[in-house]
């Protein structure tokens, strides 16, 4: 093909073009869509808050209806999703490749993210791909049994209570809530996988 001074050579046929899929698999679509979905907890937990009964009314539901009740499952099937997805971003970022982490298990990212974990963190972990694979969407498992719903109701308590001060001239506890899925410890456990986006 001849180029003129009228016509630009059109090099484009040389040049290899991204598919619209490989350019949304970039890392940093990644992160925001991670983003995305820290931001929506964060709104799904407020909607859970002091003005709940506002919202509830103002989303058209009934008098009755208990936002902390319905999106408590939903909270931490958000937060675990979007976990979930900024590790996946900081592996894409590290140039692993997508076929080694298909996987929805929190144990294995961090294997492949190179980050060892206590008991605690651990079953932290655990407790949100539970909410993230099942336990948000679904009342069971798949394939559930007793044993596997009984297995994550541990779980959860194990997570999501400890045991409160003796009450008073006694030494019978209350369990009380250990806060550790709040937005607030959520934010800082999220804000540290975001971290080692740019590391």
């Amino acid at each position: 093909m001849n180029s003129t001074d009228n016509e630009p050579l059109d090099l484009s046929m040389f040049m290899r073009q991204e598919s619209l899929t490989e350019m949304r698999n970039h890392p940093n679509h990644w992160f925001n869509r991670s983003s995305d979905l820290h931001a929506s907890a964060g709104a799904v937990w407020h909607s859970m808050g002091a003005q709940s009964k506002e919202i509830a009314q103002e989303l058209g539901l009934s008098s009755g209806f208990d936002m902390g009740l319905a999106c408590y499952h939903v909270y931490h099937m958000l937060c675990g999703l979007a976990l979930e997805v900024m590790m996946k971003a900081v592996l894409m970022h590290r140039q692993v490749k997508e076929s080694q982490f298909k996987t929805h298990s929190f144990e294995k990212l961090h294997r492949l993210l190179g980050v060892s974990l206590t008991d605690e963190e651990l079953r932290l972990l655990k407790f949100y791909e539970c909410a993230l694979v099942w336990a948000g969407r679904y009342p069971t498992p798949i394939n559930a049994d007793d044993d596997k719903l009984m297995d994550f109701y541990s779980l959860a308590n194990s997570v999501l209570t400890k045991d409160g001060p003796p009450l008073e001239g006694t030494t019978f506890r209350l369990t009380v809530g250990s806060g550790v899925t709040d937005w607030p410890q959520y934010q800082k456990l999220w804000a540290k996988y975001a971290r080692m986006f740019n590391e």
